[in-house]
């Protein structure tokens, strides 16, 4: 599965898993007579020997080997449906998305009711962008099998990508009546209800998302920020720590902490931890600015304004950095300056900077 993406605000970061978690598994059992088949057509033994052949060559990765034998046994026997459909996945493997397609569609000709034909084909249509076409394809996967949680979890990825929040919770919950310990859904589900505006019910799921796999550095990153809008910043500190402690280069855990210090007003730590986060990525405008918010607490105006310069740099439509260089600005009398850099953030909306220039610069 692809990964996911990173879903950003400004101080609350959280990592979104992204698609699924697991690479489908081959269908691998070798056929050993017709009584072992879970079709009623007839298969030749040279086509099962190609077959067979063909499974030992996809496991080692020798994809165009595969694809040959495959070949030969489908040859034989047209409506090999095993064949059909291994023969698509490597073809996914190889990224030759439009012949795995046919082979899929192949598939269901074969047997219509062959949901994992309709999962395959929605992972394609998602690696090609369409993520109309994965969430139906997943929806008619689970038309014909209701009992996989990866259908529910996917189609639930895509829902939330779509901002479709509520739709996403309810996915995610009927993947987890069907895999009650799958930590990925509590984990995206706990990240629906932070955007429906329920961060309580985001900290229980983080929770169990953790008690599941202890080993989610990114579930201890969202519940530290979930622990941090409820005002808990020692709580946020000790989640963001064990992230830290898991993946010591999580740059992103180091800017959450970074910004969890700044609200206790432990403004070195606070640097300290900015620092690490851009010594780690570089190009990262969201830790620079954050950096900038410390440096005008500690009144350190012309370091803030350096920081801000830098985010805007790698960012030119980043607003908040606009607005925290306008308020370190104003503080060394630089008005004119000021007021253009809170024109700006407004313009990209920022409402609070709006304020700023309203109270300042129309005198």
């Amino acid at each position: 599965m692809k990964r996911i993406l990173t879903i950003t605000t400004l101080l609350w970061l959280f990592s979104f898993m992204g698609y699924a978690q697991n690479k489908d598994s081959l269908i691998i059992a070798k056929i050993d007579s017709l009584a072992a088949l879970d079709s009623i057509t007839y298969i030749d033994p040279e086509s099962e020997i190609q077959y067979n052949k063909g499974i030992t060559a996809y496991e080692t990765k020798q994809y165009d080997q595969a694809i040959i034998h495959f070949d030969s046994a489908l040859a034989i026997t047209p409506n090999f449906e095993k064949a059909l459909f291994n023969r698509g996945l490597v073809k996914y493997e190889k990224k030759t998305y439009a012949d795995a397609m046919t082979d899929f569609q192949k598939v269901l000709e074969v047997n219509p009711e062959a949901d994992n034909a309709y999962y395959q084909m929605a992972k394609i249509k998602y690696d090609e962008g369409d993520k109309a076409g994965a969430k139906q394809y997943y929806t008619d996967a689970i038309a014909k099998n209701n009992k996989d949680a990866r259908y529910y979890y996917n189609r639930g990825v895509i829902k939330f990508l779509e901002e479709d929040y509520e739709g996403a919770k309810g996915d995610f919950s009927a993947a987890l009546v069907i895999d009650p310990k799958h930590a990925y859904a509590y984990n995206d589900r706990a990240s629906s209800k932070r955007k429906l505006g329920d961060n309580k019910g985001a900290i229980k799921d983080y929770e169990k998302a953790i008690k599941n796999n202890p080993s989610l550095t990114f579930s201890f990153n969202n519940l530290g920020s979930a622990k941090r809008n409820e005002g808990d910043y020692a709580g946020a500190v000790l989640e963001y720590t064990q992230a830290i402690r898991l993946k010591p280069d999580y740059y992103l855990a180091y800017n959450n902490r970074g910004s969890a210090y700044v609200e206790q007003k432990k403004y070195q730590e606070a640097i300290a931890d900015f620092n690490k986060a851009i010594e780690l990525k570089s190009d990262y405008a969201y830790a620079y600015n954050n950096r900038a918010a410390a440096y005008i607490k500690m009144e350190e105006w012309d370091k803030a304004i350096a920081d801000c310069d830098k985010a805007i740099q790698l960012d030119p439509n980043y607003g908040f950095a606009y607005l925290n260089r306008g308020i370190a600005k104003e503080m060394k009398r630089l008005l004119d300056d000021a007021c253009s850099d809170w024109n700006k953030a407004t313009e990209l909306g920022i409402k609070t900077a709006k304020t700023y220039h309203d109270n300042t610069c129309n005198f």
